[in-house]
């Protein structure tokens, strides 16, 4: 699977979902993240000096060393349906490689966005999970490896603000420039609102999906008559409901919010998929953690 499969068009709102087996549940990770699915062999591993709660040890990887993470233990699932071949899910995203060890893989499902049904954060505690969905009578959650990511190194998922940008507090009102933020995921959204606040951009608006943010800049923007130039979408690519192309493919074809400034902040930045940015005419595109550098692309629109 070092290959992505099939290429799906830029703003269909579709994806392709990779089932894993852990204790004989189904979990979901997006098939743009997997790099390449390996067969696990603990003789392989090498453990930590200090162990890291989840993470197994390093493994050689294409001549790199990448860590390699227990998905059972981090989610705290008791593994009771022993697996004679598990696998490892090498994934890349964040600039990072990294192995997830599961015990076995299901099939990869072509789907809508639309079907993936996003968790009540208030209700449920789900951190590890963005959503869930139902596909031939199994359930299956949809798993945050950023969050996990988060927990364990901080750094591959946001920035510290450079004192350079702090300084340029005193010199740039960034307070003038409205913010649109769309991320499902609730660390991610915390960590990137906080960040920006610290430098100055303290007019921001958080949405979970790029459903609810179209609908909020299609009544906010509706007559067409407000000026654009202090407005900017910043949205991550995979959500629910609606996914990050999609949503600016919608606002780009609209006659109203067309001008809108559209970043593509996501941790899926590459040739392929700054190709599918590009398709839906985004007007630049941003990996994370690269906080520093959508900092700069928003001070450009201060000016």
């Amino acid at each position: 699977m070092s290959e992505k499969g099939i290429l799906l068009e830029s703003g269909t709102n579709e994806m392709e979902l990779l089932a894993v087996l852990i204790n004989g549940q189904s979990f979901g990770i997006n098939v743009v993240k997997v790099q390449s699915i390996q067969q696990y062999d603990p003789n392989l591993i090498t453990a930590l000096p200090n162990k890291v709660p989840g993470v197994l040890g390093m493994l050689l990887y294409r001549d790199r060393t990448i860590p390699v993470m227990d998905l059972a233990q981090i989610l705290d699932i008791e593994v009771t349906h022993k697996s004679e071949k598990e696998i490892i899910v090498v994934t890349e995203f964040n600039n990072a490689v990294n192995g997830f060890k599961v015990q076995g893989v299901k099939r990869i499902f072509r789907l809508s966005w639309k079907d993936l049904v996003p968790f009540d954060q208030a209700i449920w505690n789900t951190d590890y999970f963005t959503g869930s969905v139902d596909i031939e009578e199994d359930q299956i959650l949809v798993i945050d490896l950023e969050h996990i990511l988060s927990n364990i190194f901080p750094d591959l998922i946001i920035e510290d603000i450079n004192e350079q940008n702090l300084l340029k507090i005193e010199d740039i009102a960034r307070d003038q420039l409205q913010i649109i933020f769309a991320d499902d995921s609730p660390t991610i959204r915390k960590g990137v609102s906080n960040a920006l606040k610290s430098a100055g951009f303290s007019n921001i608006t958080e949405f979970v999906d790029g459903a609810q943010a179209l609908k909020y800049l299609k009544i906010k923007f509706s007559n067409g008559e407000q000026n654009l130039d202090k407005v900017v979408l910043i949205s991550d690519i995979e959500m629910p409901r609606m996914d990050g192309l999609s949503l600016c493919r919608n606002v780009k074809q609209d006659k109203n919010l067309r001008e809108l400034f559209v970043v593509m902040f996501s941790s899926l930045i590459n040739k392929q998929m700054i190709a599918k940015c590009e398709g839906v005419q985004a007007d630049t595109y941003v990996t994370k953690p690269e906080t520093n550098q959508l900092i700069k692309l928003l001070d450009e629109r201060c000016r």
